[in-house]
This record gives C-alpha cells, sequence and structure tokens, in this order.
C-alpha cells in the first residue's frame, strides 16, 4: 500500500444495546484522512489478512474510528477485546467502494439511471454499490443492479 499508515488498536463494542463493533484510530493517523467531522474514505488491511474499503468517522468524544462489520469480523476471526494491527491508505476510488461491472455496464446502458444515480448523496451511492456488490452471483448482482437503479426511476 503506497502513503500507508500502520497503527495498532483493540476490537471494542459500543455500549448501547446492538452497538457496533469498531476499532479506535489513533489521532494522528486519523488527522491525515479526516477533514473536520467529515468521514474520510480509506482502504484498509487487518491483521495482515483482509481487506476493505471503509471511513474512518469522528466520534463525539473527539476521538476516530473504524466500524468493523460482521462479515469483516468473521473473516478475520476477530473477537471483542482482541489486538488489532491496520494498515490504512487513502481510497481515490470514485465512490468511496469500487463499482461492481454488473452496475457499470447497467449505468452504461441506461442515462437517466446514470443521472439518478449521480445525484444521490455519496453515502447513498456507496449503499446501493454494497448492495450490489454484496451478491455472491453474477446473476444477482445483475438482478440487484436492475432492481436499485428501478426504483430511482419511481
Amino acid at each position: 500500500m503506497e502513503n500507508a499508515v500502520s497503527f495498532h488498536s483493540v476490537l471494542e463494542r459500543f455500549a448501547k444495546k446492538g452497538g457496533e463493533f469498531y476499532m479506535i484510530v489513533p489521532d494522528e493517523v486519523a488527522r491525515q484522512f479526516v477533514t473536520g467531522r467529515k468521514p474520510g474514505r480509506v482502504r484498509c488491511r487487518l491483521n495482515d489478512q483482509i481487506d476493505f474499503q471503509c471511513a474512518i468517522r469522528p466520534m463525539a468524544t473527539g476521538a476516530f474510528y473504524i466500524n468493523l462489520a460482521n462479515e469483516i469480523r468473521k473473516k478475520a476471526k476477530i473477537v471483542l477485546s482482541d489486538k488489532l494491527s491496520a494498515t490504512v491508505v487513502k481510497d481515490d476510488s470514485e465512490y468511496g467502494r469500487d463499482m461492481p461491472i454488473e452496475l457499470t455496464e447497467l449505468l452504461e446502458q441506461d442515462p437517466e439511471g446514470f443521472e439518478l444515480f449521480q445525484n444521490l448523496l455519496a453515502s447513498h451511492q456507496r449503499g446501493i454499490i454494497h448492495y450490489v456488490d454484496s451478491a455472491k452471483s453474477v446473476q444477482l448482482r445483475i438482478d440487484r443492479a436492475v432492481k436499485m437503479i428501478n426504483r430511482l426511476k419511481i
């Protein structure tokens, strides 16, 4: 990872019921990616075994964190209080997530859908990208892409 920054943390969980799992990002690392209260999009390598795209987010306390979803925790085989090693680099992808080919091809063929997609908030674009990309089969990714773009037209 070019221009990567490494740090160590621990897997923690927010206290509220159903609280998210996260790792604290040291201030000196976070400030390289976060501007003000706006999360910074990064690519993260966790414990030298799993790569994913995410955001470094500010907490109300002034600290910074990265959310570690269930899928990531399972792949990395980590549990609450485990020590973590992370390396992050700025994510320069257009949407903050890699665009699945099925969605790219659909948007190239559907100018109205492309315009509607482009006018969405970045977080909503990422939500659609994640939903489409999380399908395991090509056909399901195609079906999800069509479904989501058609929903924008309603």
